[in-house]
């Protein structure tokens, strides 16, 4: 990948301003297509003993609100399971309940109603909220917290929720997917040329930068999205 000046690393650099949260993504507000659901077992800090961790992996990004420009098509979020409604899972699996089980009577069991592998293969859009009342060990007393929470589910009686500039969610192609496959059987050079004439990509203002700075194709070859050959021509991974 290439290296960025010295200005755009400082740029980067905060001593104030950090964002609350700490969860491992700049992405507030998107959809997805959820591909797959995994976990691992992580112990960090002043955790006792190792705990579940759930990671949800996405393909098909559509960006509605980042802390910052996120051109990506994937995206992965995790949380730690738990079993407790005041917990992050407890907060995120009850907003999938009141989606996929709207109606169904609240007394049936978990046997009897759709679980959150509903969800893989479906396109999903995704939020973080405020004013979640959890249990804080430091600070020895509940607290707010900040968690996500499914907003949306495709086929399940949501709506598409527009894009910051005006790109269509419900086309199911991002602007940085659009300029993944403008970059398909490119070079650098026709690549440029061709690319900020399209005006799905020409939407998303952040992409555009990302391009213009020389920071995307490396980030997408460096992800496995797209390979360069022995003729400096870049072209698109098929998945399987």
């Amino acid at each position: 990948m290439s290296e960025l000046t010295p200005e755009q690393v400082m740029a980067q650099l905060n001593t104030r301003g950090w964002e609350s949260g700490g969860f491992g993504t700049p992405l507030k507000h998107f959809k997805g297509k959820l591909d797959s659901i995994t976990g691992s077992m992580v112990q960090r800090g002043s955790m006792p003993q190792a705990r579940l961790e759930v990671n949800y992996n996405f393909s098909e990004v559509q960006v509605i609100e980042s802390s910052e420009p996120y051109p990506f098509p994937v995206a992965q979020i995790s949380i730690m399971h738990s079993k407790r409604a005041q917990s992050a899972m407890g907060v995120f699996g009850t907003s999938i309940d009141k989606i996929v089980n709207a109606g169904v009577d609240g007394n049936l069991g978990q046997d009897k109603v759709h679980n959150q592998d509903f969800l893989i293969g479906k396109t999903i859009e995704l939020q973080i909220t405020k004013g979640h009342m959890m249990w804080d060990g430091k600070a020895g007393k509940e607290t707010e917290r900040n968690c996500w929470e499914v907003i949306g589910v495709e086929g399940v009686g949501s709506a598409p929720t527009p894009v910051a500039g005006g790109a269509p969610v419900a086309t199911g192609l991002t602007p940085a997917m659009q300029a993944i496959n403008i970059l398909d059987g490119k070079t650098p050079q026709q690549f440029n040329s061709a690319v900020f004439q399209d005006p799905l990509v020409k939407t998303d203002a952040a992409l555009v930068n990302q391009i213009i700075g020389n920071q995307f194709v490396p980030a997408m070859e460096a992800a496995g999205f797209i390979s360069k050959d022995a003729n400096g021509v870049y072209h698109k991974k098929v998945a399987g």
